[in-house]
């Protein structure tokens, strides 16, 4: 008969193998033999779905109450998710929560899922002033503002979605945080957060995510992060949007309509003299960028933008990724003149039902000196705006190198392939281009 090597490991190996699994699956190895029987007891973390457990939570709840009884070591990891239809638990995960904050939690999750505004549970308060979290994630759960001072520490990751906000909890909780480095928030329009102000002089990665509801001019975001590297920007609800200090930025993944709600072809009116501005402000405030992926609907802002106002460049943009339809296409001689460095582009290219008159006239200088990767992603065959997109770079672009053109169709017959491939060997500026078709 074969040993048993797993069960020769050290306890303290062994409890760490079981943080990893989650609580249920942990305590089916208590039948493994009369060593295994109480080890749950004491891994120094855990992973809870309560819906995982009876509907009627007497077994959650005993076992909870049992794992806190016997486990009174300090905790390296706590997961708890759960739903609002367990109303009868609602008065015990806060106090749950709080006792393993108090035994010097590092990592804590808690996402209440499918609760209402009437059902939401408010955090206590002493997670505002834990020594030892590292990272801190909440979703659709409440946070009050405490009467002592917020100070974390130690936390360098935050994760916040679709929290309820007591005034000013939000910025006196990313300001407590001395070493933040990691900050996801993720917003909507029940959380009684009409400012939002995120400041850190420590902050690498932020992501903002506040993309539905019908809109208002009650919403404002201000950012100031002076060492932030990387921002994932997902904003079309904000009427003001500011940023500041943020010369260190290297990668922006932007989409945001500036809270302009208009349709195709409708202009940002002259006398808006205050959304003028912050629009400027803002591309001003991001333009040492290295790598931007762009939308589609900003895109359409800064068209209408570009007939008011002159946007600003960007001197330090190498790689942009970006959305155009067909009706922005007028814009993209003009957007690749503020990229004056660019080296790579890449193009998700849509049609439009109501494609503008082109005109591909005008030679920015990245096509003269510096662009030498292009891919074009969703083109259609016989489609003339797409046609005149790909000859735009292949006549103009001197130190092309590489052209990758992908289809959503293939060629009808091979005479229009054919056809196609003659347009695309005969008309290099730059000899050295390879052309790619996917």
């Amino acid at each position: 008969m074969g040993r048993d090597r797993i069960s020769e490991l050290p306890d303290g190996l062994l409890n760490h193998i079981l943080m990893y699994l989650h609580i249920e699956e942990s305590i089916r190895t208590s039948v493994l033999s009369s060593r295994w029987r109480n080890l749950w007891l004491k891994v120094p973390g855990l992973d809870v779905n309560v819906h995982d457990f009876p509907a009627d939570g007497n077994l959650f709840e005993s076992l909870m109450d049992k794992f806190l009884e016997v486990n009174r070591g300090r905790l390296q990891k706590f997961k708890l998710n759960y739903e609002s239809n367990l109303y009868y638990l609602m008065d015990r995960f806060v106090p749950w929560i709080a006792t393993v904050v108090d035994r010097g939690i590092q990592h804590l999750d808690v996402t209440a899922t499918d609760c209402p505004p009437w059902t939401i549970d408010f955090m206590p308060t002493n997670i505002c002033k834990s020594k030892t979290l590292v990272s801190l994630k909440l979703v659709n759960v409440g946070l009050d503002t405490p009467k002592f001072v917020v100070s974390l520490p130690c936390l360098k990751i935050m994760h916040l979605e679709d929290i309820f906000y007591s005034p000013l909890i939000a910025e006196k909780l990313i300001s407590g945080c001395p070493v933040l480095e990691d900050l996801t928030i993720v917003r909507n329009h029940e959380d009684f957060l009409n400012f939002l102000r995120v400041r850190s002089q420590t902050l690498k990665n932020f992501r903002l995510t506040f993309d539905w509801g019908m809109g208002s001019n009650d919403f404002s975001v201000e950012i100031d992060a002076p060492g932030l590297k990387y921002m994932s920007f997902r904003d079309s609800q904000s009427d003001r949007i500011v940023v500041k200090n943020l010369s260190s930025l290297v990668k922006i993944d932007l989409d945001t309509e500036f809270n302009l709600k208009f349709g195709l072809g409708s202009p940002l009116e002259p006398e808006d003299l205050t959304k003028r501005d912050i629009i400027r402000d803002f591309l001003t405030g991001i333009s040492s960028v290295k790598h931007m992926i762009i939308s589609h609907l900003t895109l359409e802002v800064l068209y209408r933008y570009s007939k008011i106002g002159q946007l600003p460049k960007f001197h330090n943009l190498y790689h942009l990724q970006a959305v155009f339809s067909s009706s922005l296409l007028q814009l993209l001689p003009a957007f690749l003149e503020i990229c004056p460095n660019l080296k790579n582009l890449i193009l998700d290219y849509s049609i439009s039902a109501e494609p503008e008159q082109i005109d591909f006239t005008n030679l920015p200088r990245c096509l003269i000196s510096t662009l030498e990767y292009v891919e074009i992603k969703q083109l259609t065959m016989r489609e003339e705006s797409g046609i005149k997109l790909v000859k735009y770079f292949l006549e103009n672009s001197a130190v092309l190198k590489k052209l990758t053109l992908s289809f959503i169709d293939s060629p009808m017959t091979n005479q229009e392939s054919e056809i196609y491939m003659q347009l695309l060997t005969s008309t290099k500026r730059s000899r050295g281009c390879h052309v790619l078709i996917l």
